[in-house]
């Protein structure tokens, strides 16, 4: 039962309509550029775990609909020796240089010690680098992430584990 409701999850937010004008016309160079944040699809995340992908070190999320205060997504992530595919859907409650969200996640972790289905649901700060730290990092869209993540985990042999964790790093879309 477990392998079809995360196949189900996935084939639920794959089917969402991605971002675009109703009326091709009213599209300009201008509009593209203002609206580049709406158009970046890409998350690259680094550091001690992450909102969208769980635990996980590095991570990559997809954006399969993104509106300006809500991005529903599918990605993966890898802790060394574990690896997570996620899918699911952040909200912003307050988009500006110092945002405030949250995440709701559906994952599989597989990793040498177990495997299973977790849940995760976060709150997270994220503070929008400036351009000229942007511009040194040769990157565009890095933000330094803070929040914690609480998590429930079922494994294949009926057994539900239940954790809070903190997490911190840098996200940067592209």
């Amino acid at each position: 039962m477990r392998k079809y409701l995360s196949l189900i999850l996935f084939l639920w937010f794959a089917v969402g309509q991605a971002y675009g004008p109703e009326n091709e016309e009213e599209v300009s160079d201008q509009t593209v550029y203002e609206g580049k944040s709406i158009l970046n699809k890409h998350n690259l995340s680094i550091g001690i775990f992450d909102d969208k992908t769980g635990l996980s070190l590095i991570g990559y999320t997809y954006n399969l609909r993104k509106k300006e205060k809500d991005e529903y997504f599918i990605g993966g992530g890898t802790m060394i020796l574990g690896f997570t595919g996620s899918t699911g859907w952040k909200h912003y409650y307050k988009k500006s240089k110092l945002s405030i969200s949250s995440t709701i996640c559906a994952q599989y972790v597989a990793h040498l010690g177990f495997m299973g289905f977790m849940t995760t649901a976060s709150y997270a700060l994220e503070y929008s680098l400036s351009k000229k730290a942007n511009q040194i990092l040769g990157l565009e869209g890095a933000h330094l992430k803070l929040g914690g993540l609480g998590a429930i985990m079922l494994s294949g042999d009926s057994r539900m584990d239940i954790g809070v964790f903190p997490f911190g790093g840098l996200s940067f879309g592209f």
